[in-house]
């Protein structure tokens, strides 16, 4: 089998740069079909983000490339998220970054005190009500498989496997004019070929439940979030677990899910734990992609360290991909494999 580009992972960054090379290169898809973080990720749009509340300086654009290319998939739902102030040193950050001339077109609506947007949530520091989006990445990824059918080989490639020559690369028959790392935190793992980048993965767990909690149409969010699917399904998480690294959930991260998911309402409600999921998350020390060309492997090709932003950070990051790939477009500085490390912000 000979194609122009082998694509190791179709998490969210394999399947849409698959799609985006569709009609311009041939291609084909290796994948376990096990073990992938994107399944874990709630895949949420969320324009302030962390303790203390960051705006990605690009988060228009981004938001915006987002919207059409996963839109166009239809896997994109609009939707409001609430920012639940977890304290009052919480609610002032909040209200600072409100203020902000940037974060400012994101915010719907600042609440004071409990009860203000609806009564049956906990909210006693108030909290911020900002627009947001969440992308239905399961379905995006098997729609991406059914899509790819023979072009999807379900199994595992690690580099040492990979030969290469002055034409190509070649693994167990297949030929390939370049290869495209997309294979997730695996890719951090000592011995890769890209293990020296300043990575930070980090494990997160997230559960689907069952529950008589009042439903809601915006995203709940308050050291973790919480997204109603409808007819009584939720799923929530996450955390971060930086020595814990791999795909096995654990009784403990669930038990403090659950207390939590129960602490965003002011009246009790049941949750039945359907499904407990675990992956582990590709992040960078700067929390931005690594994009580009390995520097002495140059059959070698990286698109990766999405991190938790991912749903918003993919759609750009594989265009710029597709686009170095093809037409020899040059990296944006910021997401090049030659950025100096920096510390995770």
């Amino acid at each position: 089998m000979r194609v122009d580009v082998l694509i190791v992972g179709q998490g969210l960054a394999g399947s849409l740069l698959a799609r985006r090379l569709a009609g311009r290169a041939s291609l084909a898809v290796v994948d376990p079909g096990e073990g992938n973080a994107t399944r874990v990720a709630a895949g949420l749009v969320t324009p302030l983000t962390g303790r203390r509340f960051t705006l990605t300086p690009e988060y228009p654009s981004l938001l915006a490339r987002a919207g059409k290319t996963l839109g166009a998939l239809g896997v994109f739902r609009p939707c409001d998220v609430y920012r639940m102030f977890a304290d009052a040193g919480q609610r002032a950050a909040g209200m600072r970054r409100a203020d902000c001339r940037s974060c400012a077109p994101f915010v719907r609506r600042l609440t004071s005190g409990p009860g203000e947007l609806d009564a049956e949530l906990d909210d006693p520091h108030g909290g911020a009500l900002m627009r947001g989006a969440w992308a239905d990445l399961p379905r995006l990824l098997d729609e991406t498989a059914a899509w790819l059918g023979e072009r999807l080989i379900r199994d595992r490639v690690a580099a040492g496997e990979i030969s290469e020559d002055g034409d190509g690369v070649s693994w167990k028959g297949l030929r390939a004019k370049s290869v495209v790392w997309c294979d997730g935190w695996r890719a951090s793992l000592p011995g890769g070929l890209f293990d020296g980048l300043a990575w930070q993965p980090a494990k997160g767990e997230a559960l689907d439940l069952v529950s008589d909690a009042p439903l809601q149409d915006r995203i709940l969010n308050r050291e973790g979030w919480a997204l109603c699917l409808g007819g009584g399904r939720w799923r929530t998480g996450t955390n971060w677990a930086w020595d814990d690294l791999g795909e096995s959930p654990t009784a403990a991260q669930g038990d403090k899910l659950l207390r939590r998911f129960a602490g965003y309402f002011r009246r009790p409600v049941s949750a039945e734990v359907t499904r407990h999921l675990a992956g582990t998350r590709p992040c960078t020390r700067d929390s931005r992609p690594f994009i580009g060309r390995h520097p002495a492997r140059t059959r070698h090709w990286l698109l990766n360290g999405l991190g938790p932003r991912g749903t918003v950070w993919a759609p750009s990051a594989v265009d710029w991909l597709a686009a170095a790939l093809l037409e020899g477009a040059p990296i944006p500085a910021a997401y090049s494999l030659a950025r100096e490390p920096a510390t995770r912000t």
